[in-house]
């Protein structure tokens, strides 16, 4: 005889694998900022010529590629590993910095890994006011975990587990 089809547990499964595959198959992820000099004249300028690049939690394997070039004049540019308070205060060393050059191209493996933020800081040196001479390309890559929708999928399947548990226990309680 056929047994009848139980949708509750189809999504069930359903539920519980998705929310497995979102807690432990990481993705790539990359953001990209191009020219970021140019966005401190749109009322960013409290960063003092700097970005932000802020990393997920349980974000891995982070590499930043640099590409700047300065038609006139120096560049300064320095990496920090916290926010921008430390930079201020001027009670912390950089993570990394390359003085007084004209252009480079670079790739940086963070680590060992940056945690929550990280600050660049951009210094111009012997420039006119104009900075449409400073070409930069700055890409963050890392590895993430799409824990939120994990824990989700995990809370949605609890709850289908336990009114699935609900049913099976009223059902015996009733002959």
């Amino acid at each position: 005889m056929h047994k009848k089809f139980s949708w509750l547990f189809f999504f069930i499964i359903l539920c519980s694998t998705a929310s497995l595959c979102l807690l432990i198959i990481p993705y790539p992820e990359t953001q990209v900022k191009y020219n970021p000099y140019h966005s401190l004249e749109e009322g960013y300028s409290s960063f003092s010529g700097g970005i932000v690049f802020e990393f997920p939690w349980r974000s891995y394997n982070k590499e930043m590629f640099l590409n700047v070039s300065l038609t006139n004049g120096t560049i300064n540019l320095q990496i920090y590993d916290r926010y921008v308070y430390y930079y201020e205060r001027g009670i912390y060393n950089p993570y990394w910095e390359i003085l007084n050059t004209t252009g480079f191209m670079t790739t940086i493996k963070l680590s060992p890994p940056i945690k929550d933020y990280l600050y660049i800081r951009f210094d111009p040196q012997n420039v006119s006011d104009v900075f449409d001479d400073i070409y930069s390309e700055i890409k963050v890559s890392y590895l993430r975990y799409a824990s939120n929708y994990g824990f989700f999928f995990l809370g949605v399947a609890v709850l289908l587990i336990s009114y699935y548990g609900y049913r099976k226990y009223k059902w015996r309680n009733k002959y």
